[in-house]
């Protein structure tokens, strides 16, 4: 299943998508990205529907970072 992740370091704002063969496996990505120092601020099935949902949360999470 491809799942979109909306990510953050001290400097910057990304979209990551990911294919993981079962939501098991979500939890133990994002305990790996944090391992590193990445946080993850949102996540879902890339579908249509999410579409929008993840674009608008990336654009307001870069927004946040620029002030």
């Amino acid at each position: 299943m491809k799942y979109y992740f909306i990510l953050t370091d001290s400097r910057d704002a990304w979209m990551q998508f990911v294919y993981l063969p079962t939501g098991d496996n979500v939890s133990g990505y994002i305990r790996d990205l944090q391992s590193v120092g990445i946080s993850v601020h949102d996540y879902d099935l890339w579908t249509e529907e999410t579409r929008p949902i993840a674009e608008r949360t990336l654009e307001h999470i870069r927004q946040s970072m620029n002030v």
